[in-house]
């Protein structure tokens, strides 16, 4: 059935989800096109939901920022539930990595996050459940926590349907359409949508979707790799009935052992699963057992007190978008006319996202060109640009 609209948003995430809302939201016609269940198998499903401000590039810790105060005040500015839950975020470092940690603590201030620096002892006495040692300082989020990933899409998504937008979904997804040298719209099942302008804000499927269309990202290297790529991402679930002081627990990124941990409900924790950076398996759910598990819990285990005999109940991965050189894609497309591109958010698009909906959703609408997007553009890959890979911490 043929369908005309300002722009059409395909995405089965969080990303795509927020763009949509902030069209509509703005008086857009727009369309969002995605795969029948495909939030089931998205990274955004599977996404650990942090919602925290300290990043060791700051132009991703300005869009994290952008965006915490729709996470803190959900239903009056968006509508409905996410599931924000303020625990607290506490980011921990070695002794080698205090001056960055500083370093980046005044950035945020200076974006006006209320974040500080903690000695190891000032946050123990909070954080029963924590073994500090080896941790040299602390940077300390009060207002900061985790959101639920599938409430926040429903919730972004219900909103954008009221507001007009059609939600079209079909069997293997969208597909993009073309009349000359401009992208024209897309299509998805038996659905076909003409729009001015086409977001592809699919995560991993970013990739094969312009693939199919023969719309060439480009690469940094000789070999033309493409600059987005998929990798694993995992996360397992835990009792807490073994954890003394889970109760107070807060939201940890534990930079000395590469790993992080947050409460989950009243009686689970969540803790990262280290999975590999070849090819995505297609499962999205892993054994309590497995040995992937065994090793999530060997990095988190010396830190959060109990969790090395926790049961472990549940335990899943899913497939994300990652970059060549760690940044985001968001931006339109010079090659390719009537394209604009909102992928590639390597493991951060959830915390972004309300500030990443608003910023497109402007440029799209006003042309105005929004300074808290210059530096995801996609064209520097294509012009052989790519941005500078920031790492200030061992394993952040």
């Amino acid at each position: 059935m043929p369908r005309t609209a300002d722009v059409a948003v395909i995405g089965d995430g969080v990303v795509g989800a927020s763009i949509a809302y902030h069209l509509a939201a703005a008086g857009a016609r727009v369309a969002l096109l995605g795969r029948e269940g495909g939030l089931r198998d998205s990274a955004t499903h599977r996404s650990a939901g942090q919602v925290r401000m300290h990043h060791s590039d700051p132009h991703d810790a300005r869009l994290a920022a952008l965006g915490l105060e729709t996470f803190r005040n959900w239903p009056e500015i968006v509508g409905g539930d996410c599931g924000f839950r303020q625990t607290g975020f506490a980011f921990l470092v070695g002794e080698e990595h205090v001056g960055e940690l500083s370093r980046t603590v005044a950035e945020l201030k200076g974006l006006g996050v209320e974040t500080t620096v903690l000695t190891p002892e000032e946050l123990a006495d909070e954080q029963p459940a924590l073994d500090l040692d080896g941790v040299a300082a602390v940077a300390y989020e009060p207002y900061s926590g985790h959101a639920d990933p599938v409430r926040t899409v429903r919730a972004l998504t219900e909103r954008a349907r009221a507001l007009g937008t059609e939600v079209l979904t079909g069997p293997g997804g969208a597909r993009l359409l073309k009349n000359g040298e401009r992208y024209t719209g897309a299509a998805v099942g038996g659905d076909v949508v003409s729009a001015g302008h086409v977001v592809i804000a699919a995560g991993a499927g970013s990739a094969p979707l312009c693939t199919e269309a023969g719309v060439a990202l480009g690469g940094p290297g000789e070999d033309g790799t493409p600059p987005v790529h998929s990798q694993e991402v995992g996360w397992a679930l835990a009792r807490t009935s073994a954890i003394p002081g889970a109760a107070s627990l807060c939201m940890v990124i534990d930079d000395l052992a590469g790993t992080y941990f947050r409460p989950d409900g009243p009686d689970r924790v969540l803790f990262r699963i280290p999975l590999g950076s070849g090819p995505p398996s297609g499962n999205t759910e892993i054994s309590p057992d497995s040995s992937e598990v065994a090793a999530g819990r060997a990095l988190a285990a010396p830190r959060l007190r109990g969790l090395a005999t926790a049961e472990v109940t549940t335990a899943a991965r899913a497939a994300e978008a990652y970059t060549a050189d760690g940044r985001a894609l968001i931006g339109p497309s010079t090659r390719h006319p009537g394209l604009y591109f909102a992928t590639g958010f390597n493991g951060g698009g959830f915390k972004a996202a309300p500030a990443v909906g608003l910023a497109v959703a402007a440029e799209l609408l006003s042309e105005a060109v929004r300074p808290e997007l210059e530096p995801y553009r996609p064209d520097r890959f294509t012009a052989g640009q790519p941005a500078p890979t920031v790492r200030r911490y061992r394993n952040m």
